[in-house]
């Protein structure tokens, strides 16, 4: 049952990179745009607002590490038209696969998906940014590891999310409730000193915010460790995200599906 299962989650992955493959130039050059518009207007406007130096590079690290994050919405509406709808999800339920490698196969799509629309946000910015964001702080290997951890960490909450929401009327209260609040107190227009310095209680209680550690733990690794929360602490942290999100994700989808 195990080697079946492995070999219909590499089809089931393989199946949907292939469709992936036919819009990826479309989904890519959307994405481009959006993270245009993004960076002129925060590294070259709010400059003359009088932010301090060095702001450009600390926001569009930021920028490039919340990406995953805007697309949860889409993931999460199309899962629940699929549940509310066809339902086509029960089809691969039924194959000689486990359970909870279909919801982990989900997780996993949407974590690769986001990565690939992502990673070439890194040479743009370079581009838009010029002498403005320096290479040499960055360190590669962390740098990757972060990548593949937040990315990660991106496909499993949507899961989680879609586990969570009863409906697809419940989008419009999963922006207002979880992700305008995740995203705008999650370090993405400051980091977590500036709000420790701020109120070290609103420091502390922000800690329970997994996009604080998405944040943090990119500019660490890409800007320089000084003035961001430790590195590895990012990392176990969410890893520890993501292993709970996994698991109340899929314990709550298979008995939404009746799955045994």
């Amino acid at each position: 049952m195990i080697q079946a299962s492995y070999h219909v989650f590499k089809q089931l992955l393989k199946k949907d990179m292939l469709a992936f493959k036919r819009e990826y130039p479309t989904k890519l050059f959307d994405t481009f745009c959006l993270f245009f518009t993004i960076v002129i207007v925060f590294c070259y406007f709010m400059p003359q607002e009088g932010v301090h130096e060095g702001y450009a590079s600390f926001f569009l690290i930021g920028a490039i590490a919340s990406f995953g994050f805007v697309e949860i919405v889409g993931k999460v509406g199309a899962l629940m038209a699929d549940l509310q709808g066809d339902c086509a999800i029960s089809h691969t339920l039924v194959m000689p696969i486990r359970s909870e490698m279909v919801f982990i196969y989900i997780g996993l799509q949407w974590a690769i998906t986001s990565a690939l629309l992502s990673i070439f946000l890194f040479p743009l910015g370079k581009l838009l940014l010029f002498k403005g964001f320096n290479l040499s702080l960055i360190s590669y290997p962390r740098l990757i590891f972060m990548f593949v951890t937040i990315n990660l960490f991106f496909g499993y909450f949507a899961l989680w999310l879609t586990s969570v929401i009863k409906d697809v009327s419940g989008l419009t209260s999963l922006w207002l409730r979880y992700i305008n609040p995740i995203w705008m107190f999650g370090a993405y227009f400051y980091s977590w000193e500036a709000a420790y310095t701020l109120s070290p209680a609103i420091g502390a209680v922000s800690l329970i915010n997994p996009m604080v550690y998405v944040m943090e733990g990119m500019r660490a690794a890409a800007l320089g460790q000084a003035g961001y929360l430790p590195y590895w602490l990012c990392q176990v942290m969410l890893w520890g995200f993501i292993v709970a999100c996994t698991w109340h994700a899929i314990r709550r989808m298979k008995k939404r599906l009746d799955c045994v």
